[in-house]
Formats: C-alpha cells, sequence, structure tokens
C-alpha cells in the first residue's frame, strides 16, 4: 500500500505541476509527523446526482481538527451557483438558494483548494465527494487534488465487512445527529466520529496510519 501511495504520489505531483496554480495550491505534508501535530480537514458534499461524471456540485462544508482539537471558528461552508440545478429533495437545496446564496464554482473551489492547503482530508465513504471535487478543480484549474486522505470508515472497521451509514455510526459513539444531508452538519458529525477513533493514534506517526492519495 505504500508503494502504491508512493507511486500515486509522483502521478498526482507530475499532473499538478503542470497547473498555473500549482505553487499557489501544493503544500506537501511531513508524513513523519505525529498525528496530533496534524492539521486535518473534515468535509463533506451535497450534490445533484450520485454519479460523479453525472452530479453537479451544491454545496461544500469542511471543519479544521488542528492538535487534535476541533476548530469551529474557522470552519467552510459555500453554495454553489448552478444554472442546471433543479429544485432539490434529500438534501433541500433548491434552485433559489443558489441564486441567492451561491458564489460561481471557480470562486468555490479556489477557497476550497486553498483552505485545505497543506492537510490532510477526512471523510466518510469519502470517494464520491474526492471525485466530484477533483471533476471542478480539473476542469477549472487543470489541478488534481494531492491532499493525502484518511476514511473515517477505515479507521472504524477492522474486521468488520460490512457498511454503516454516519448516522448509525455517529449513534453508536452517542452523538446525535441533526440536519442530515447538510455539508457542514455532516461534516462536524464527521469530524466528532474522526476525533474518537483516531485519538488512540495520536503518538504515532502519519505514516503509520491508513491514508491513500
Amino acid at each position: 500500500m505504500k508503494f502504491l501511495n508512493l507511486m500515486r504520489k509522483h502521478f498526482l505531483l507530475k499532473r499538478a505541476q503542470k497547473s498555473a496554480y500549482f505553487f499557489r495550491f501544493y503544500e506537501d505534508v511531513d508524513l513523519n509527523k505525529k498525528v496530533k501535530e496534524t492539521t486535518f480537514i473534515v468535509f463533506d458534499c451535497e450534490a445533484t446526482d450520485l454519479k460523479p461524471k453525472k452530479a453537479r456540485l451544491l454545496s461544500i462544508g469542511a471543519v479544521k481538527v488542528k492538535n487534535l482539537e476541533l476548530e469551529l471558528s474557522s470552519s467552510f461552508y459555500r453554495l454553489v451557483k448552478e444554472s442546471e440545478v433543479k429544485a432539490a429533495e434529500i438534501h433541500g437545496i433548491t434552485k433559489e438558494d443558489l441564486e441567492k446564496y451561491g458564489s460561481p464554482p471557480e470562486e468555490v473551489i479556489k477557497d476550497f483548494l486553498l483552505y485545505i492547503k497543506g492537510s490532510v482530508l477526512v471523510g466518510f465513504y469519502m470517494k464520491f465527494d474526492i471525485s466530484l471535487i477533483e471533476k471542478y478543480s480539473l476542469n477549472i484549474f487543470n489541478y488534481p487534488i494531492t491532499n493525502y486522505k484518511i476514511d473515517v470508515f477505515n479507521l472504524y472497521k477492522g474486521s468488520y465487512l460490512g457498511q454503516k451509514s454516519l448516522e448509525e455510526m455517529a449513534n453508536e459513539f452517542g452523538f446525535s445527529v441533526k440536519g442530515r444531508h447538510i455539508a457542514i452538519d455532516d461534516a462536524y458529525t464527521t469530524a466528532l466520529i474522526f476525533l474518537k477513533l483516531i485519538y488512540p493514534y495520536r503518538e504515532e506517526k502519519l505514516k503509520n496510519i491508513p491514508l491513500f492519495l
């Protein structure tokens, strides 16, 4: 797995360096740092479809975890102004919301890439979220997501082979869940679970936890 990460890192950096925004967005993470000294960004997205190729990004919510403490004062939440979006059902975001409060995709993605610079990304079943954001970052800035990532479920599962919803896992740890399918609320819930799961690894080096690229 470490070899695959090294190969993937090499590939991503070669691709990212072709972007005119490389030095603006990129900052490496020292894998020899301890977990407790690392900045993590826990994030979630809402979209129009469950398939990244078809999906339109509606919102990004993220919270920062620094020194294993949640920094709510520096949280990130943005709506994306998308002209082709119809009224939403699950997430409750309407076309009117996006028109009134949303920002253009290029502005939201730029701000998010700056927000996550030099951090490790954290999510819950995050493959979809990463694929969606990277679709935009490549189209707009020719820049792939180069951050190391960790999925909360990979920390949790151990020998567990099934699947669990975010709500089920939160309930297991005694956290109440509010505002499901609102990106910033889901990011906050994910962060609480992450802090619970990562704490036993606090003295470990980053390279010893299940990161991927």
